[in-house]
């Protein structure tokens, strides 16, 4: 019996206590973000917490048979920032596990030695006396190989050593760089194009044959022919080791694989400014080769429909010109609005030219509305219009990305010139200019400025005026909210148009931004009156990144009025 409870005692000693919570303290550890942050310390470890939107994942247990296991990751990781004197301590508290921890001095930098310094000294993130951390090395060394591989010499060599003696406390590096001669672009060999032809994918090149080697655009390449959606694989080889780099010369092998052109696709979702949304469509975008698509499809809101069919060619060889785009997109919508149920037939023919880095396009608009009002009022009218319309639009888009910009400008004019004189009911030109500029200061702020104006030079029935307010204008004010009103408060649009909006945002948490915007606009009735009253808001919103963009949720406040207004959609507004 004796020895049976001595078995089970020691049984029982055995077995590990779990803890609920775990406590970090010391100095610089209650920083909400950065190295020493809890959600940094507890990544550290392994013991992350899980996000809020998977509430079903339970929160994380702390076991004391894995508290070596944390001091090892956790002496480990502050040893990568410096800091090789850090004492921690780890004690079992009632219902938690407590980190006390003590950082100690910072190793520093002692000597610094670049070859050649001229160019590359600049590029190395330390300077002597600088503290040292593992992070900032391999940045310094990813930063000359990238340079390297941006002034055109692929074939490099390069060394780099961080001596740490820790009995002097000090940090000795030494950075030698060899560049091994310049080098120039060779031909490119195309293997796996399919039914494409050749012209066309090289067209996507962003280089040409015996310019200097640049790395930047085999990138800008790899991303065009992406863009092009027919190709599952694409690999750009440097052929460093081909004899024609005797001659200066670098080889490029493009290796290709279609994938499937041809699909059905649906999506759902919800936005402030239509509600509830579904749509499908089926698309052949190798339709009878050479990149043509086909694409038709139906798209549902809370406000309405349209049925749409879309055929486009890339690539039309013209005399001359060069190669030209071709695009007729026809469809049917039916929208009611606040004011007035709008149902037209609309069909778009469109030629684009690319000129340098500027996008060309032209073309004939031809519609055939019939606009049902809600109110019959002078401002408003019931009525049939048959328009035919010559169009010109100029593009510059430097984003690095669509729908989450963290960089670049964009930069659109779109003319629309409806005239008697080819069988239109009406005489207008419409024209409008979106600029927008977007820079990322730091790893955690991006700013983000956008202006739109908007001119009409005659009245036009209310489906061809101007509207503000939503998600993607002014966020103090609801879809097509703001500007002049009948007497029953229905919006009416108008033919003068200012968009203005600024915003700022920060990485609160990985994934998670939180923003701070100010939005202002100007609508008016008359043409050429741009010194009318101005509608400012601000706001405040958040942005959770996803696989299809980020998740964005604004909270505008009018400044002209009481109240606020609540946005939610996909994709930044810049």
């Amino acid at each position: 019996m004796k020895q049976f409870i001595l078995l089970l005692f020691f049984a029982l000693s055995l077995q590990a206590k779990v803890y609920q919570k775990i406590d970090f303290k010391g100095d610089g550890i209650d920083f909400l973000v950065g190295d020493f942050a809890k959600d940094t310390l507890l990544k550290v470890i392994g013991k992350e917490y899980p996000p809020f939107y998977t509430p079903w994942r339970k929160d994380p247990t702390f076991s004391d048979r894995e508290i070596e296991e944390y001091k090892s990751r956790l002496k480990k990781y502050f040893e990568s920032l410096g800091y090789y004197k850090s004492d921690i301590k780890i004690t079992p508290k009632e219902d938690a596990l407590l980190v006390r921890i003590s950082k100690g001095p910072r190793i520093k930098v002692a000597t610094l030695k670049v070859h050649p310094d001229s160019k590359y000294k600049k590029l190395v993130r330390f300077r002597v006396g600088s503290p040292f951390r593992t992070d900032a090395f391999t940045q310094s060394k990813k930063g000359i190989e990238r340079y390297l591989l941006e002034h055109a010499h692929p074939k490099y060599g390069f060394k780099a050593k961080a001596l740490v003696d820790l009995a002097a406390y000090r940090v000795d590096l030494d950075f030698l760089v060899d560049e091994n001669g310049s080098y120039n672009f060779g031909k490119t060999q195309i293997e796996g194009r399919g039914d494409v032809k050749e012209e066309i994918i090289r067209q996507a090149f962003r280089y040409r044959e015996g310019e200097p080697y640049d790395i930047r655009k085999i990138e800008e390449s790899y991303d065009k022919i992406y863009d092009l959606g027919v190709y599952d694989f694409i690999t750009f080889t440097p052929l460093l080791d081909s004899n024609a780099t005797s001659k200066g010369e670098i080889p490029i092998n493009l290796k290709l694989k279609m994938g499937e052109t041809k699909f059905l696709k649906g999506t759902v979702g919800y936005s402030t400014n239509e509600g509830a949304r579904g749509s499908f469509e089926w698309i052949d975008k190798n339709f009878l080769g050479n990149l043509k698509v086909f694409d038709i499809g139906f798209k549902a809101t809370q406000i309405g429909y349209e049925a749409f069919n879309i055929f486009y060619n890339p690539y039309i060889p013209v005399p001359y010109l060069g190669i030209i785009t071709f695009e007729n997109d026809i469809r049917y919508r039916h929208y009611r609005y606040d004011t007035f149920v709008e149902s037209t037939l609309q069909n778009r023919l469109t030629f684009g030219k690319r000129y340098r880095e500027w996008e060309h396009y032209f073309g004939l608009l031809t519609e055939y509305s019939k606009i049902t009002a809600k109110v019959d009022t002078p401002e408003n009218e019931s009525g049939n219009y048959f328009l035919n319309s010559l169009f010109y639009r100029l593009l510059l888009d430097k984003r690095d990305s669509k729908v989450d910009a963290q960089n670049g400008y964009y930069i659109a004019l779109y003319l629309e010139k409806s005239m008697k004189g080819i069988g239109s009911d009406l005489d207008y030109l419409k024209s409008t200019i979106d600029a927008r500029y977007i820079k990322q200061f730091s790893q955690r702020w991006v700013g983000a400025v956008k202006l739109r104006l908007g001119r009409i030079d005659a009245d036009v029935p209310i489906f061809k005026r101007f509207f503000t307010g939503g998600a993607n204008t002014n966020r103090g004010y609801e879809y097509r909210d703001l500007g002049p009103k009948d007497s029953k408060g229905v919006p009416l649009g108008g033919v003068s148009l200012v968009d203005a909006m600024a915003e700022v945002r920060y990485r609160a948490w990985r994934k998670l931004w939180v923003t701070g915007f100010c939005d202002t606009s100007l609508l008016s009735p008359h043409s050429d009156n741009f010194r009318s009253t101005y509608y400012p808001s601000v706001g405040v919103g958040v942005r959770y990144k996803t696989v299809i963009g980020p998740i964005r949720v604004d909270f505008g406040f009018p400044q002209r009025k009481s109240g606020w207004t609540f946005h939610v959609s996909i994709g930044q507004v810049f």
